[in-house]
């Protein structure tokens, strides 16, 4: 009954939709011109009713350096959007006799240690393994990352790896998994995982700009990748290998070659239904997660990806044959949230459009307001700290973002969309009240 509701609740959007592209069109380059402004986005935004192209729009610079404007039809990292080819070839493989999604990884990997036996190929791919993500592995971002790594090399950093569950327990996101189905791919097919993805998507699809990342490659149309940093200015992408991330995350695309990839389900090019059914079907225990796709019951598909230098989102809506596939050359910008926005503007939701700020000069001296505050439940340390007449933000061990002076005590985020009121008496700060998402959180000074 509840599904049926939302279902009946999404078709009303969609009508609203058909009949509104010019005001479509309209709200969503200013959301695009807006984010722009106020988060730093630079990328493009495609949205599409099957093949028909609704809205495609790029904002920002292919090349810093050189000033460079992007525009529609760059290339992109696309980072764990590569999970969702990966968990197609799944199902193409096993049609094909060539092993079933119940068999043991061991049977396949006979490398992998033997206190991972128990774990089958739809855990890998469900997330469901009990495998630690990369940052499990020792030195991942500070070494390993950034070196060319043999499967061998690979599956022996595994091997000394403890599983955070019993397999099949709990979700637990891991590329790592996909990398050893990527591996298994290559057994099976006697190929390389690149190769294979080729020959069975890429070119009965004709997505001849997607391809595999080499991390020393040239790339003809790939934008340069830059990452935003707390103070919310740009620096050139760190370096990052991809070996390790084969089929979880080293693939590369434009916003035209994804939008066939969307529809290829829409039209069941390569897999039919009752494939695609066990694609968008979550495990019993992994939440929301089928095989390389997050699930909306019959509502919505999508993934996200984040990479050195790159940010991405992909959601496809079966019942409208919507796709919304976004797309950025600057890392740790918020996505998802931005795909959020995205959606119910697309499907006429209500949706109040960001408001650009101007900071002013605050009420104290920055340095007043520096310190550490806790929430009332006691479960939360925010620190705020200033550095050359700057202030920043950073809630535990998440990453610091600079908070602008907007009057009387206020200070607000760009990077991140917040609002916070420091309270005071007789010029020392007591606490403040931070408003995030529609919630209110409040926090004492810290003696």
């Amino acid at each position: 009954m509840k599904r049926s509701i939302l279902l009946f609740i999404f078709l009303c959007y969609q009508l609203n939709l058909y009949g509104q592209e010019p005001e479509l069109n309209a709200k969503l380059a200013n959301y695009l011109q807006v984010i722009h402004q106020k988060k730093g986005f630079s990328g493009e935004l495609l949205v599409a009713r099957g093949e028909k192209i609704l809205f495609q729009k790029a904002i920002g610079m292919a090349s810093y350096e050189n000033q460079l404007e992007l525009k529609p039809g760059a290339k992109y990292k696309i980072a764990s959007i590569t999970k969702t080819f990966t968990g197609t070839l799944m199902l193409m493989a096993e049609s094909e006799g060539l092993l079933k999604l119940d068999d043991k990884a061991i049977d396949y990997i006979c490398e992998l240690s033997p206190q991972f036996k128990d774990i089958t190929i739809r855990q890998l791919l469900t997330h469901t393994s009990a495998l630690p993500h990369n940052e499990g592995i020792s030195e991942y971002w500070q070494v390993k990352s950034k070196l060319q790594m043999s499967v061998n090399e690979v599956i022996n950093e595994v091997n000394q790896l403890s599983l955070l569950s019993s397999p099949g327990a709990e979700f637990h996101y891991s590329s790592l998994g996909y990398f050893l189905f990527a591996t298994i791919i290559e057994r099976v097919y006697h190929d390389a995982y690149s190769n294979v993805l080729k020959q069975k998507i890429l070119q009965p699809l004709d997505m001849t700009e997607t391809g595999p990342v080499n991390s020393l490659a040239i790339v003809k149309g790939m934008a340069a990748g830059y990452h935003l940093v707390s103070d919310d200015s740009l620096v050139v992408a760190p370096y990052r290998n991809y070996s390790m991330l084969k089929g979880a995350g080293d693939m590369y695309s434009l916003s035209t070659d994804l939008l066939k990839w969307t529809n290829s389900f829409f039209q069941n090019e390569l897999l039919d239904q009752k494939q695609k059914t066990i694609v968008f079907s979550p495990d019993a225990n992994a939440g929301k997660y089928g095989l390389g796709w997050y699930v909306v019951e019959g509502l919505k598909y999508y993934h996200g990806g984040g990479t050195w230098g790159y940010s991405s989102s992909i959601a496809m809506y079966p019942e409208s044959q919507i796709s919304i596939i976004l797309l950025s050359n600057i890392s740790t910008l918020p996505v998802s949230d931005m795909a959020d926005d995205i959606e119910k503007i697309v499907f006429n939701q209500s949706f109040e459009m960001p408001v650009l700020q101007e900071a002013q000069a605050s009420v104290l001296p920055l340095d007043t307001y520096s310190g550490k505050y806790i929430s009332d439940s006691g479960q939360m340390i925010l620190t705020i700290s200033s550095s050359n007449n700057h202030l920043y933000a950073q809630l535990a061990g998440n990453p610091a973002f600079e908070i602008y002076p907007k009057g009387d005590h206020q200070f607000y985020g760009k990077k991140i969309e917040i609002e916070m009121v420091f309270e005071t008496s007789q010029q020392k700060v007591t606490g403040l009240s931070a408003e995030r998402m529609g919630r209110t959180f409040h926090f004492k000074a810290v003696e």
